[in-house]
């Protein structure tokens, strides 16, 4: 994996490097205590607040890392919620990023992307990719798949369980991302849970 400040050993924690996930709701009041449980291919980490309970397991199985989350709302009202992964790949000499299945209905106009014949979402090279760029991609709203070229791992597969509410890519001049959403409501004693997984294809 990679980051934004890649390869250095102390990166902004707010940008992280890795595969992190950003979580919102409006219940999340206070910065979170959490409760971690590790062991040699798993860590699972706990928190509470007021109207939830929130469960990240992160688990190494076979050719696989998934990451699994798990929320409970344990007040009286509806608690809605915002998710996404947002995992760090490193660049490749070509610069594509990824092919996302279905096919995509449109990359928007912009500065530094460009979908290339076989698919392939790419990184212009003449863009000044050290300021880093954010751009929307128009996406059907369902399960999607993505195809990753790992410069050093081969192809990688990003496969979130759930249907994806919007996905933008991010990237600069040491990564990219793709940023698969979330959303739900959450009725009241309900639990909801979804994975992404990122499995070596070869």
């Amino acid at each position: 994996m990679s980051g934004p400040h890649y390869p250095d050993p102390k990166p902004a924690p707010f940008d992280g490097q890795g595969m992190p996930e950003a979580f919102k709701s409006p219940e999340l009041i206070q910065p979170c205590k959490w409760d971690i449980d590790c062991g040699d291919d798993y860590a699972v980490m706990s928190t509470q607040q007021q109207s939830i309970k929130l469960r990240r397991e992160v688990r190494i199985v076979d050719n696989r890392i998934e990451s699994i989350t798990t929320v409970e709302n344990i007040s009286d009202d509806d608690v809605p919620i915002l998710w996404f992964s947002h995992p760090f790949f490193p660049l490749n000499a070509s610069l594509t990023c990824g092919k996302i299945t279905p096919p995509i209905i449109n990359l928007p106009d912009n500065a530094g992307y460009y979908v290339d014949d076989d698919g392939m979402i790419t990184m212009k090279s003449d863009y000044p990719w050290p300021k880093g760029l954010f751009q929307p991609i128009d996406i059907r709203t369902e399960k999607l798949s993505f195809e990753i070229r790992h410069p050093a791992a081969g192809q990688l597969i990003l496969s979130p369980d759930y249907n994806v509410a919007k996905c933008p890519i991010w990237a600069n001049k040491n990564t990219f991302s793709f940023e698969p959403f979330i959303e739900r409501t959450i009725r009241p004693r309900e639990t909801t849970s979804w994975m992404i997984a990122l499995i070596a294809a070869n």
